[in-house]
């Protein structure tokens, strides 16, 4: 019984990974054509969020393993800068936004335009063309964008006031 439970044991603990690192990642685009977001958790399920217009319609697609391998490898060893934010004085153009959350923190970026640094605008592009080639099936599973929201919606003002014209 002993020799089983040593076993179990050795077993149980040999199958923890600890290696892994869990990441939920959520990218964002947004330019005049097309509003998404991107949601990738370490598994080979990457999901689709189309935002554009007034439609909210989530998709998912399963990556193969080199994909998958691709992103995970970029979410490891990409460091994200000390400022969170790129803007342009330009209204439009393209807007891409980057949330990681790991087991010890959150890290954000958004970048307007051709501003900010140039490996994120490249994972962008890259993320884009997995989507791109991908056929996705809708699904109803609810995807939280809340912290990745915080960043990329803009608050109204608690003093803005509409004017109605009476």
């Amino acid at each position: 019984m002993r020799k089983l439970a040593i076993a179990a044991i050795l077993i149980l603990t040999g199958c923890n990974n600890s290696s892994k690192k869990n990441v939920d990642f959520t990218f964002f685009k947004w330019n005049i054509h097309e509003s998404y977001y991107l949601k990738f958790n370490s598994s080979d399920t990457l999901y689709y969020i189309d935002v554009y217009g007034f439609k909210r319609e989530t998709c998912f697609t399963i990556l193969n393993k080199d994909e998958k391998d691709k992103i995970q490898n970029m979410l490891d060893t990409i460091t994200f800068p000390k400022i969170d934010s790129y803007e342009s004085q330009v209204e439009d153009g393209e807007t891409n936004a980057f949330v990681l959350k790991d087991e010890n923190q959150i890290r954000k970026l958004k970048i307007h335009g051709y501003n900010g640094p140039i490996l994120f605008r490249l994972f962008g592009k890259s993320l884009d063309n997995i989507k791109i080639n991908h056929k996705f099936t809708k699904t109803n599973k609810k995807i939280d964008l809340e912290e990745i929201n915080k960043i990329v919606i803009m608050k109204v003002p608690p003093t803005f006031v509409i004017d109605t014209l009476q």
